[in-house]
């Protein structure tokens, strides 16, 4: 690199380092020439080697290819590297032995026809028949026995839960039947009032009172003993507070604590066979400590009662042509 060449970059200062570093490759035609060398040194001319000639400014700065400026103050020194000389690569041809191959042999070895093992496909000897005699009995055996239990099966009932069982209810009082018997008593239950809420004046001031729903509770004596005939007049009457919904233990139970000890007790499954307006008129006649709520309940439940009977009335009977006689329809 020449003078004139020269730039101030440092990040240039180890171009060609390596190729420096490599020896001169031997020349085959002598000694180098080195005129060009000799003129690249008088480039400059003959003020280059005057002795009262003024020595260069060094350089103080500079602008990298990128753009950057560098100042002389901010370049620091770094340490010399050397670089371990690179060993050339071999040249020379590695010696590879390959196995000798015997082609005509392997010709002949191609043209053989292949061995195939074939399985023995037929016995040494031939069946008797006692084989297939002995498999047909088994099969025989086989079908008589599932026969067998197919038959027995739908001979057995088959077998179904415990309905009560599943019912997660308590024990049912032994006292209450499920069909009707000579000498039972027989009781009615319906609800008739919706549960409520009204305001009561108490000592402590005003407050809310809820009430639950209402159940008329009727009650006959044994009938006759050859069926269970209501008669229009019930021997109890009472007006029941408890849950909705078909009679629970506890409706039961408040019927039955008014039965002898071996009474036994039969619920009339029949609503349309009790007159529950007047069960419901008895009550409101006779029952003095009702609230001013079940009052109101009662009469609109007895007005309701005669209205659906009214209706009844019309709709299920007819008069036919003959005189003098109506039928039900």
């Amino acid at each position: 690199m020449t003078a004139d060449d020269r730039n101030d970059d440092p990040t240039r200062a180890l171009d060609d380092f390596v190729l420096r570093m490599r020896p001169p490759a031997a020349s085959s035609e002598g000694a180098p020439d080195l005129s060009e060398f000799s003129a690249r040194l008088n480039a400059d001319g003959p003020a280059r080697h005057r002795p009262d000639a003024p020595a260069p400014a060094k350089a103080r700065g500079g602008v990298l290819r990128s753009g950057q400026r560098w100042n002389v103050d901010d370049v620091e020194d770094v340490p010399l590297v050397e670089v371990p000389r690179v060993r050339p690569l071999p040249t020379d041809i590695p010696l590879v032995t390959l196995p000798i191959v015997d082609l005509q042999a392997e010709e002949a070895l191609t043209a053989l026809a292949p061995e195939v093992d074939w399985p023995a496909v037929a016995p040494d000897t031939a069946p008797d028949g006692t084989e297939g005699q002995d498999a047909t009995e088994e099969a025989n055996r086989f079908a008589a026995s599932q026969f067998n239990a197919e038959t027995l099966d739908a001979r057995l009932p088959v077998w179904q839960p415990d309905p009560r069982a599943l019912r997660p209810r308590p024990l049912q009082d032994p006292r209450l039947l499920s069909q009707w018997q000579p000498g039972a008593w027989i009781g009615a239950v319906r609800q008739i009032l919706e549960a409520s809420t009204e305001f009561v004046t108490t000592a402590q001031g005003p407050a809310i009172e809820t009430h639950a729903p209402q159940h008329l509770l009727l009650l006959w004596p044994p009938q006759r003993m050859d069926a269970p005939l209501l008669g229009r007049w019930p021997q109890q009457v009472r007006l029941w507070a408890g849950s909705p919904g078909e009679p629970d233990s506890t409706a039961v139970q408040a019927l039955l604590a008014t039965l002898p000890a071996d009474a036994n007790l039969w619920l009339q499954p029949d609503a349309e066979a009790v007159d529950w307006a007047l069960g419901a008129e008895i009550l409101l006649v006779h029952e003095a400590g009702l609230r001013p709520a079940q009052i109101e309940g009662l009469r609109q439940f007895i007005g309701a009662e005669r209205e659906a009977s009214f209706a009844q009335l019309n709709d299920a009977y007819q008069r036919p042509d003959g005189p003098h006689v109506v039928l039900r329809r």
